[in-house]
């Protein structure tokens, strides 16, 4: 698979999610910055490294974010958090589902929470994506 294929790929999976209300190929930082009116729940991602398992398959170190509003003074905190590490179970049971790539077994959450005009909670992941790849031809759609 290619870059922009894995993008694409999880961008519908996360889209499809009954409770994200909104889809962003960025940081939650950077997606704050550029909407004035952001909407809640929010799955941001970026993919901005991975590695070259030559001969066997491409690997995308994926970074997820999964947060919604908690409320003026964070007074919603633990339910947002359980509501959102629900989201993110959802969504890795559907990634490891996949026909077209794997994902690493033992992942990773952390739970966050940021003041901006209310406080933002939710959890934060990073996953491995592979997919196959012969390196012996292009993957380029030619």
């Amino acid at each position: 698979m290619t870059y922009n294929q894995v993008i694409n790929e999880l961008q519908t999976i996360l889209g499809n999610h009954p409770m994200i209300t909104e889809v962003r190929y960025t940081t939650p930082l950077e997606w704050l910055n550029r909407d004035e009116v952001p909407k809640f729940p929010v799955a941001c991602y970026m993919i901005d490294s991975g590695n070259y398992n030559l001969g066997k398959e491409l690997i995308y170190t994926c970074q997820f974010w999964f947060l919604d509003k908690s409320g003026q003074e964070a007074e919603y905190e633990t339910e947002v958090i359980s509501d959102q590490h629900g989201i993110a179970n959802d969504i890795v049971n559907l990634l490891r589902k996949s026909k077209i790539f794997t994902i690493d077994d033992s992942i990773s959450w952390t739970a966050i929470s940021e003041k901006f005009e209310d406080y933002i909670s939710g959890i934060n992941l990073t996953i491995n994506i592979s997919s196959i790849s012969q390196f012996d031809y292009c993957d380029y759609p030619s």
